[in-house]
Formats: structure tokens, C-alpha cells, sequence
């Protein structure tokens, strides 16, 4: 059996290591544009403010693939899937297949302003290559402008201001990280990070254009009129899922690539998809779309894995879940934390510096939103993974919850058989 995979990163990888504990003999191929082994894209803001070194980004170690028999070609831009003779080609090389696995993940939105395309001082930050250059172009004396307030660009602003002399943030939407913060929480985060990041922000705002000398931006024009001094743009907006190979070769998609979601197979028997390029349903709210999460890669991966190779491992739960942190603070989210129908309702509790925020469906918790407040958040995680009823609990679920708000039989069940007191 020939499987191949596009895409090294966590569901290309967690694919082929699934192939192979099901498929001892088969011929696995992972082909990658770029030119590293898998590593941690999350790190990649890690290594722009000198936490960690690329070598400590890789997730396995070369003498890996090799001992499992997995062939990793590097720099393969992939141009075509050609379904009827079962071969996908990358420069001059074909490549053909039995299983084919999807994994292309997404690429940055660069949304239209004037005078920015091919400077060479703007750039994304969505890689371990861009993050390289972003690094090797910035200094003490740089100004520096992001685009975009949402995980990308603030983890981007972060690293920027451990290097840069200013970095001033530029977002549309009118408050911080909206995809993960309501309003009254992104306004102490938002207070929080410039006090300790020394960024300024520029809410409700987007870029209109740039002014330039040559090649190199020199500053940026916001909606409003600002202008803002800029030696470096970083163009942060969001992602969207790449579907260009799907759609090329003639698979539904939608947004992402449409798979069955529990198998991870597309609209072709023989292909499959996983990660961010791939469709979920969340299943809090049955939406479809797009979950662009490490743990969802993996797990949509670590499935398609299985299937291709005979086996029946499939996706039981997706949902939004996030854990980061900012200058020390320290934010986790989970579930449907900005949910507007009427059919749900929140409770919200300040201690100190703590924010926590509990949404609710009826008489399901189904979203939190926990700011220094992080002390066994995954029992908040697994009533909304589980969907109990609120109501079987004992004690303040908005308090700092322990084991025992559970009955006894679900003590034990949560404590793997360890002893129950």
C-alpha cells in the first residue's frame, strides 16, 4: 500500500505515525513545501523572542523517520492531484498513490491596501521561515506596525516588543483577540498587555495604504487619517484554510475541505483531509467549519491515519479550546465563548486579577472564559466535553471546582480507578 500526505505539520504527522503502528509494511511519503522536518508551529513566536532555538522546535528527530520508515521530502511544492491515475505531482516528480491525505493547512488573508504587495519589509507570521525573516529584519531602532489583534498578530507583537523600539497594533474589530475575548475581558487584557508590553493599540481601525521609498515601507496610513512611522508591517489578519489542491482536482469543498467528519474522508474514497484545512463540526452548537487547533489537527490526523491504513479510529468531539499566555498572564478559553442566541446566558466572576466567565445552555455549562483564574480548568473542560447536567453537581460550579462537585461513580470514573475518598 503507497500512502501519501501533504503537509508536515501536527495532522500530516500525527497521519503517517498512525499508518504506521496499523501498517507496518506500507510506503509512507510526506511531502512539504517547506524546508524543515515537522516542528511546532505554535513556538514559532517562541523563537522570535529568543524563548527557544529552532533546534527545539522539531517534534521528532531525524533518526525517527528513518526507524519508522518514513520518507519526508522537503521543499515539494505539490502543483497537482491527478484522482484518475492516482498520482500527485511536485516539480517534476509523481508521486503515486493507493491513500492520499490532505493535511495543507491554511494560508495568510492579506486583506487589499494600497502600495503594500511585494515590500520587502512586510511580511506575515504564520511559519518558521517567516518568523526567520520577521527576526533578522528587526532590531532596537525598528518601528514596527501589526496588522491583526487576534492569537497571530498578538503573539507576533509580543515577540516584536522583547526586540523592537515601538510596536503599535492595528485591528479592525473593537476590541483584542476576538475570537477568544468578549468585551468586558479583552478590555483588561488589552490594559494588561500595554501596560506590560508597551504596545499601542488601534481598535476599529484597518490599513489603508502604505508610503514607501523603494522597496521598504516607511509608514502606514490607518481609515481614520493616522499615519504611523513603520520600518516593518506585519500582516496578520487571519488565515484561511488552503483548498487550492481540493478544489483543483474537483473535491467539495466549502469554506474547507468537506470530509464525512468522522472517517476525515473527502468526496474520493481513496483521499482524506485533516487540519486546518479540513472541515469540523463543532459539537456544542453542530456548526461546520473550520477548527484551527493543534489538538484538532492531530486527532483529525491520527483518524485519517487509521482509516487509510484499515483501521477504525474516528473523531468523536471537536470544539474550541485555547490556552495561551501574554506577558504572564495567562488566558484559557474553551467552547462557545461568544455565542449571542437568546437560549444563552453567562455568569461572570472577578477575584483580584482573576476573570472568569461561564457560559451556559440551559442547565449545560457549553463555553468559559478564565483570565488568571487557570486552577482545574480541564473539570470545566469536561463538563462541557461530556454535557452534564449541571444540575447532578454539588456546590458552586463558579467557584474554584474540585472532584468533589461530582458524585461518587463519576469521582472514580474521572480518577481512573484510583481510590476514591
Amino acid at each position: 500500500m503507497k500512502y501519501v500526505i501533504i503537509g508536515a505539520s501536527a495532522a500530516g504527522l500525527a497521519c503517517a505515525e498512525q499508518i504506521r503502528k496499523e501498517d507496518k509494511k506500507g510506503e509512507i511519503t510526506i511531502l512539504t513545501k517547506e524546508n524543515y522536518l515537522p516542528y511546532s508551529r505554535p513556538s514559532i513566536s517562541y523563537y522570535l523572542k529568543g524563548v527557544v532555538w529552532e533546534s527545539g522546535m522539531y517534534l521528532r528527530k531525524a533518526s525517527h523517520y528513518a526507524a519508522e520508515n518514513i520518507n519526508i521530502v522537503t521543499g515539494a511544492d505539490v502543483k497537482s492531484i491527478d484522482r484518475k491515475a492516482k498520482t500527485v505531482k511536485a516539480g517534476r516528480k509523481v508521486y503515486p498513490y493507493d491513500r492520499l491525505c490532505l493535511c495543507t493547512g491554511s494560508k495568510p488573508f492579506v486583506p487589499p491596501m494600497k502600495n503594500v504587495d511585494a515590500k520587502e519589509n512586510a511580511l506575515t507570521f504564520l511559519d518558521l521561515e517567516a518568523a526567520k525573516q520577521l527576526k533578522a529584519k528587526a532590531n532596537r531602532s525598528t518601528r514596527a506596525v501589526v496588522i491583526g489583534a487576534g492569537l497571530i498578530g498578538m503573539k507576533a507583537a509580543e515577540g516584536l516588543s522583547k526586540i523592537c523600539r515601538s510596536v503599535d497594533v492595528v485591528e479592525l474589530a473593537p476590541r483584542i483577540l476576538p475570537s477568544i475575548l468578549d468585551e468586558k475581558s479583552a478590555k483588561s487584557v488589552k490594559k494588561y498587555i500595554e501596560t506590560e508590553g508597551h504596545i499601542t493599540f488601534h481598535l476599529g481601525q484597518t490599513v489603508t495604504e502604505a508610503k514607501s521609498k523603494g522597496s521598504r515601507i516607511t509608514s502606514v496610513i490607518l481609515r481614520n487619517g493616522d499615519e504611523l512611522p513603520c520600518d516593518l508591517l506585519v500582516l496578520a489578519v487571519g488565515v484561511r484554510p488552503e483548498t487550492e489542491l481540493a478544489e483543483k482536482c474537483g473535491l467539495e469543498v466549502n469554506r474547507g475541505i468537506i470530509t464525512d467528519t468522522a472517517t476525515m474522508r473527502t468526496s474520493d474514497k481513496n483521499i482524506y483531509a485533516a487540519g486546518d484545512c479540513a472541515v469540523s463540526v463543532d459539537m456544542l452548537d453542530g456548526s461546520k467549519r473550520v477548527i484551527a487547533l493543534w489538538p484538532n489537527a492531530v486527532n483529525q490526523g491520527t483518524a485519517a491515519g487509521s482509516q487509510m491504513a484499515g483501521g477504525n479510529l474516528t473523531i468523536e468531539k471537536s470544539y474550541s479550546v485555547n490556552a495561551i499566555d501574554f506577558y504572564g498572564l495567562r488566558i484559557c478559553t474553551c467552547g462557545l465563548i461568544n455565542a449571542q442566541d437568546e437560549k444563552y446566558s453567562d455568569k461572570i466572576i472577578k477575584s483580584g486579577d482573576g476573570y472568569k466567565r461561564l457560559i451556559f445552555e440551559g442547565g449545560r455549562l457549553v463555553g468559559y472564559v478564565l483570565i488568571n483564574s487557570s486552577a482545574n480548568a480541564g473539570i470545566y473542560t469536561n463538563l462541557i466535553e461530556t454535557k452534564t447536567d449541571i444540575s447532578t453537581l454539588r456546590g458552586d460550579l463558579s467557584a474554584t471546582p474540585d472532584p468533589f462537585i461530582f458524585d461518587k461513580a463519576r469521582r472514580k470514573d474521572l480518577m481512573k480507578g484510583e481510590p476514591v475518598i
